[in-house]
């Protein structure tokens, strides 16, 4: 499995993940993917796109920078198989490489399994929300590249 941040050029890529995951045509991708705050990771096995995750990066009132992680998607064939941790694990190292503070998702209450999943790879619940996840990254951790 290969997990391959998006970039410009792989409006084809998104438009099959659009199109698989949320069920909708969009007629161009190119804003979507030239806009500085998006950030897309897909999953893929061999030539099939099994996951995907996108996020948004944004600042804070408070003077630093974070990440949503807005959606995560894996195939049903493809769940239970880490491709859901590798997506996580790959935002999550763009958030370090990019030297941002925080990453931060909602997810349904009632979702075991995504919950399990932020809680595997070190996602904190919130303290206001039963549902969103908060990773904090302090200044060594973002010179180390360690989450």
């Amino acid at each position: 499995m290969l997990v391959y941040q998006l970039t410009a050029e792989d409006r084809e890529l998104l438009d099959v993940a659009v199109r698989r995951f949320r069920r909708i045509e969009v007629a161009d991708h190119r804003p979507f993917l030239t806009d500085p705050a998006t950030v897309v990771f897909v999953a893929l096995d061999g030539n099939d796109l099994v996951g995907w995750a996108w996020g948004l990066r944004q600042r804070h009132v408070a003077g630093y920078s974070q990440v949503q992680l807005y959606e995560l998607e894996v195939v049903r064939a493809a769940r239970r198989r880490g491709v859901g941790r590798a997506l996580v694990t790959a935002m999550l190292e763009l958030v370090v490489c990019e030297g941002h503070r925080k990453m931060w998702l909602f997810t349904d209450e009632n979702n075991a399994a995504a919950k399990a999943l932020y809680e595997s790879v070190g996602g904190g619940p919130s303290a206001h929300d039963d549902a969103a996840y908060w990773w904090t990254f302090d200044d060594a951790e973002r010179r180390t590249g360690q989450g």
